[in-house]
């Protein structure tokens, strides 16, 4: 008999602690939800005043400027750590206002590395066995110095007999020549007879 008496007494505390435990954790929600709803409406009623009133907005603003580190702070403290400031730099580099100048014009690369950079557009071009170099809808490139180079041409058969691959980093382009032993105007008058070339040297 006693010990029915000890597991219904038992049973009853350990209900009683679970309630209680259950009752404090929903309370806790409860108020923590009551503190948000509390906020929000605060802060609506400061943005709704600030608008009515817009002297307690600049109040606002001086008070957020009082706060405000001064910049000569921040100067002590880049010097400090010993950032480099990069404009600077490149003002003392560059007399001129044409940055461009420091920017390296296109250059050879391996037929390895032609791809290798994910964001750089890939270009297929055609030299032709006259000098002429053309684009992949085989229009000609008069300034081929300022696509590929002075010296890109100079570079068959360096990696590949019949191909040249150049990077341009200023256009993040990745071009490929490829060698075609045929005339320019002999090309275009058999593949596509009707683009007029000029024919007369």
């Amino acid at each position: 008999m006693n010990k029915v008496l000890y597991f219904v007494a038992g049973a009853s505390i350990g209900a009683l602690a679970a309630w209680k435990i259950t009752s404090m954790k929903y309370e806790s929600i409860i108020q923590e939800e009551i503190d948000s709803v509390k906020e929000a409406f605060a802060n609506k009623k400061v943005s709704d005043e600030t608008i009515e009133n817009p002297d307690k907005e600049n109040d606002i603003l001086a008070e957020k400027a009082v706060h405000k580190p001064d910049i000569m702070e921040y100067a002590a403290k880049l010097s400090d750590e010993k950032y480099t400031n990069y404009s600077s730099v490149v003002d003392i580099k560059t007399d001129s206002s044409n940055v461009e100048d420091d920017v390296e014009e296109p250059y050879v690369i391996s037929p390895e590395e032609f791809g290798e950079m994910y964001d750089y557009e890939k270009i297929s071009l055609t030299y032709f066995a006259d000098g002429t170099l053309a684009d992949d809808t085989d229009e000609v490139i008069e300034d081929v110095d300022e696509i590929v180079g002075s010296d890109a041409l100079n570079h068959f058969g360096e990696y590949e007999d019949d191909s040249v691959y150049v990077r341009d980093d200023r256009k993040m382009v990745d071009y490929e020549i490829l060698m075609d032993t045929r005339n320019y105007k002999d090309y275009i008058a058999k593949e596509k007879p009707y683009l007029h070339v000029d024919t007369e040297e």
